[in-house]
């Protein structure tokens, strides 16, 4: 009875160890992919968006200064 288990065992580790061979995990590239990565243009917050952020990170230096 040990025997077929180990058997049994034997197999389905081979199985298992047989199928997962032929997995790529990227995809295949094409000839139109971009050789250089472009860096997007940032934009300059107006003076609004600054007040915004200014008067957040006044709060929150206010927080953990406690």
């Amino acid at each position: 009875m040990k025997h077929k288990r180990l058997i049994i065992f034997a197999l389905s580790l081979g199985l298992c160890a047989v199928s997962g061979c032929g997995f790529d995990k990227y995809p295949p590239k094409t000839d139109d992919a971009a050789k250089e990565y472009i860096k997007p243009s940032g934009e300059i917050p107006t003076q609004e968006e600054r007040e915004v952020v200014k008067a957040a990170k006044a709060e929150y230096e206010a927080a953990i200064s406690n």
